[in-house]
């Protein structure tokens, strides 16, 4: 081969690679994924809730964190979310200092991430500052504040929870962003560093997969009126340690709120009264009144999880108790979301016990259970109950778990985009 023609070759080579290189800089400056929702009209059944979302776990300058309070909050409120919950390491100095409260329609109070010997342990709704230490020591100082105990990143692999046969706590982060990313397989790292100043999206959509190792590790300690509540944080921390002295404000308090967040359900508005206001808000996620969803690809509109039974509706965190004796009642689970099939596909997934039972595609689900599609133990005869005392009712009934998880598709692509708690069937 002579040298013009070697020349040639390489000017094509170097052009192939300019064009391809600004072909992916333009395809991920303009990548963008958003649901596209119907008009918002409530569900009939849920328009007596007032449902609120918020964001949940981050740091700040009270611990390792970057950013001081008053700054988040202005990301908060301009990133439109009702509460804000942060959770520095060891301490409740931010309430200590006088931070808790309302800014603007914004309700502001401090939790506190607490070091035990199985891990990290979250407490939200407390008023002192619990002493890190033994798992049992701080759980009952949560407890005596009628706080609530939240698992942290049960799976991280930096700092993982080591003991999952421990009771007691009242909820499982499932979605821990600082998890989602540690999580990731290395090429998608990469991709993140490269791209995270093009479009910080693209960087931060990555962070949408679905913890299916936390999610099973959560329908396993479901319990007869102990159901455990997941929830979504942030862990948001905005300061990548790169050496001792050395760290970069990645990714920032911006990008990571608008991931994912926690919706609340309450059966009042809040009364704008700080103290009244945070017990409410904890309350509500100790007893599983919430879901959780990856907000980034847009605010859930009109989502709905109820089963009805014997004129009655529940929501997550109830338990059903469902009569053995009357046949011809049986209980009807409904679940919908206001997304506009002909732009996304959508599929509402129902769950009991960790398996999926039933899906409805592109409208909203109902499901019948039966009564003889719950599985219970055997009752005793009555020759047994006469040798001996009844067993309790615990040991003759069997409860059921029910959850939901919505796929969103935007062409090929699916994203498990949203997440409820549990309902329990119980029968008697």
């Amino acid at each position: 081969m002579n040298l013009p023609i070697i020349i040639l070759t390489t000017k094509l080579a170097l052009l192939f690679l300019i064009f391809f290189f600004l072909f992916l800089y333009i395809r991920v400056r303009l990548f963008k994924l958003k649901i596209n929702f119907l008009n918002f009209e409530p569900s009939k059944r849920h328009k007596n809730l007032v449902e609120l979302n918020g964001i949940i776990h981050f740091h700040t300058v009270y611990s390792d964190g970057s950013g001081k309070i008053e700054y988040i909050i202005k990301i908060a409120k301009r990133l439109k979310a009702d509460f804000l919950i942060s959770s520095d390491h060891n301490t409740l100095k931010p309430k200590y200092d006088g931070l808790e409260g309302y800014y603007g329609r914004l309700l502001y109070f401090a939790a506190e991430e607490i070091n035990t010997e199985f891990g990290h342990l979250l407490a939200i709704g407390i008023n002192d500052e619990v002493k890190r230490g033994n798992y049992f020591d701080v759980l009952s100082n949560i407890k005596k504040q009628n706080g609530v105990s939240i698992i942290c990143h049960p799976h991280n692999w930096w700092t993982p929870w080591k003991n999952f046969k421990v009771k007691g706590y009242d909820g499982i982060e499932i979605i821990n962003l600082d998890s989602q990313w540690r999580g990731m397989n290395p090429l998608y790292i990469l991709l993140v560093l490269l791209t995270y100043r093009i479009n910080p999206f693209y960087a931060m959509h990555f962070l949408s997969h679905k913890p299916k190792k936390t999610i099973k590790f959560w329908d396993s300690v479901q319990k007869h009126r102990d159901l455990k509540t997941g929830i979504a944080s942030t862990d948001a921390h905005s300061n990548v340690k790169i050496t001792k002295n050395f760290k970069i404000k990645m990714p920032r308090y911006e990008e990571l709120f608008t991931v994912a967040r926690t919706h609340i359900l309450l059966p009042q508005k809040l009364s704008g009264h700080p103290d009244a206001d945070k017990k409410l808000i904890a309350g509500a996620i100790k007893n599983g009144k919430c879901y959780f969803s990856y907000d980034m690809f847009g605010h859930p509109q009109g989502f709905y999880f109820e089963i009805f039974y014997d004129d009655r509706f529940y929501v997550s965190g109830d338990t059903l108790n469902m009569d053995m004796d009357k046949k011809d009642k049986n209980a009807i689970i409904y679940s919908g979301i206001k997304i506009n099939p002909k732009r996304n596909t959508f599929i509402i997934n129902l769950f009991q016990n960790g398996k999926r039972i039933y899906s409805s595609k592109n409208k909203d689900l109902i499901y019948e259970i039966k009564s003889a599609g719950i599985k219970n133990e055997p009752k005793p005869s009555t020759s047994s109950l006469q040798r001996s005392a009844p067993e309790p009712q615990n040991n003759i009934s069997r409860s059921s778990f029910f959850r939901i998880e919505i796929d969103v598709y935007f062409g090929y692509k699916k994203i498990t985009y949203l997440y409820s708690n549990n309902i329990e069937v119980y029968e008697i």
